[in-house]
């Protein structure tokens, strides 16, 4: 999709979507930054997300925009989305996330200048002054257990952090697949232009949120299929089952799988490279496993 670039800098790409919301293209593998956006209003500048390094969109904000960052919105507590927090913090700020992202947060950085807020379920806020935004928890367990989806209404745009991103970076190993994929079915039904996800050069058009969910589905199919034939044993206790395993010898499973190919195997390896494609199907094996052992 083609819009127009209005600055780079610091291996940042920053495009205009509307004139209230700017899409920020970052740089994961240089700078583990994940993407974000600008929400500009007549009072300031809210952002999304605050990766590593990410004190510099103050600077950005002014530049481009000559004016003051005023709030943050946080789509989920992971390092490439929120370790730059502490450097916020110290800023006369609003932080909006969720109320189990406050949870993980130090109490020392609770009690600097900027003021969280903590939601749950569906909040409608003005940002920046005069922004339409709509703020939505997920009470399940989907990428994460704290994803919020930020949509602003105008532009017709959903950021969704990373629960959806592009295929190569899906990261599972704090996640719940099968509520995973029911989120994004529900999300998908809601209105919508774009998707401005966690890590991709671009946005998204909104049809791809239910492309993500039918890529999640196939990684599902394969990990059950590689657990059922190889732990499939329901006398045993879960312990029984579970106690030699060892990383090396589920990598060897799921490279057997992918050299027999199938529907499955030629779906993945379609979308991603080789390596990428096991990779998925692994920490998808690992959740399930997990999941067992809780």
């Amino acid at each position: 999709m083609n819009f127009d670039k209005v600055y780079e800098g610091n291996l940042v790409e920053v495009f205009k979507i509307t004139d209230s919301l700017y899409f920020r293209k970052a740089n994961l593998s240089q700078r583990n930054q994940c993407n974000g956006a600008f929400v500009v209003g007549s009072r300031g500048v809210a952002i999304v997300d605050t990766p590593p390094d990410s004190i510099e969109m103050a600077e950005e904000a002014e530049h481009i925009f000559k004016k003051p960052v005023t709030e943050i919105c946080i789509t989920h507590a992971h390092w490439d989305h929120m370790q730059g927090i502490s450097e916020w913090v110290k800023k006369d700020v609003t932080v909006y996330c969720s109320r189990r992202v406050i949870e993980t947060v130090d109490p020392s950085i609770l009690r600097q200048r900027a003021n969280f807020v903590g939601i749950d379920g569906n909040v409608k806020l003005h940002l920046a002054g005069d922004v339409e935004v709509d703020l939505t928890t997920n009470n399940d367990v989907a990428h994460s257990q704290w994803d919020t989806f930020i949509r602003i209404p105008d532009a017709g745009v959903v950021c969704t952090g990373d629960s959806v991103v592009e295929y190569q970076t899906t990261y599972l190993h704090s996640a719940d697949i099968r509520q995973w994929i029911l989120t994004l079915r529900r999300l998908a039904d809601q209105p919508g232009k774009y998707v401005l996800a966690g890590h991709g050069p671009t946005l998204f058009p909104y049809s791809y949120i239910h492309e993500f969910a039918d890529w999640l589905t196939v990684i599902e199919k394969a990990a059950l299929a590689l657990l059922k034939r190889h732990w499939p044993n329901p006398d045993e206790s879960v312990d029984e089952r579970f106690q030699k395993l060892a990383i090396p010898d589920v990598i060897k499973k799921v490279d057997d799988y992918f050299s027999e190919g199938g529907e499955e195997v030629r779906f993945l390896e379609q979308h991603v490279d080789k390596d990428n494609a096991r990779r998925v199907v692994r920490m998808a094996l690992y959740g399930y496993i997990r999941l067992y052992l809780r």
